[in-house]
């Protein structure tokens, strides 16, 4: 019981604490790793959501394509803007392996405590790594490149 009991702490951890890595502050200028073209997202300080094609950014705003039409977001607007794109493949396979090699432990944990044989190892080999490609696929497909920092929502909202 008690393996389990940790077993359990660590994946409840695990689970909890990813999100938070995923989203990140970023600086203004950590725009400029966005390729020209890539669908972006823009979320304004008021919320309001557009998505379109990265263009450009300078210090004063961000531009993007919507419908074959350039907008112009201007930086203090801006609250956050994330790239979209093709992460859900990545993150499914490496919810697969983390879950394979999760499986193979507790396998071989279980085998080791109860004699039972080598199918153990195998079978929760495969069921975790279908646990951790369905939880991977589920992970978002998007990354944050940049969040406005509290001081600046804080001042729009002074205004």
């Amino acid at each position: 019981m008690s393996a389990q009991h940790t077993l359990l702490r660590c994946l409840f951890f695990v689970f909890t604490l990813a999100p938070l890595a995923w989203t990140q502050s970023s600086p203004w200028q950590s725009l400029g790793q966005i390729q020209p073209g890539a669908k972006v997202q823009v979320v304004e300080q008021s919320l309001k959501s557009t998505s379109g094609r990265f263009v450009r950014f300078s210090d004063a705003d961000l531009t993007l394509d919507v419908n074959k039409k350039e907008v112009v977001v201007p930086k203090e607007q801006v609250y956050r803007v994330s790239v979209t794109g093709k992460n859900r493949k990545r993150n499914t396979l490496i919810g697969l392996a983390a879950g394979a090699g999760l499986g193979a432990v507790v396998g071989a944990a279980v085998q080791h405590e109860t004699g039972l044989g080598g199918a153990v190892v195998a079978g929760m080999t495969v069921v975790y790594a279908g646990l951790g490609a369905g939880i991977g696929a589920i992970v978002p497909a998007s990354k944050t490149v940049y969040r406005a920092e509290r001081s600046t929502q804080a001042n729009l909202k002074e205004q």
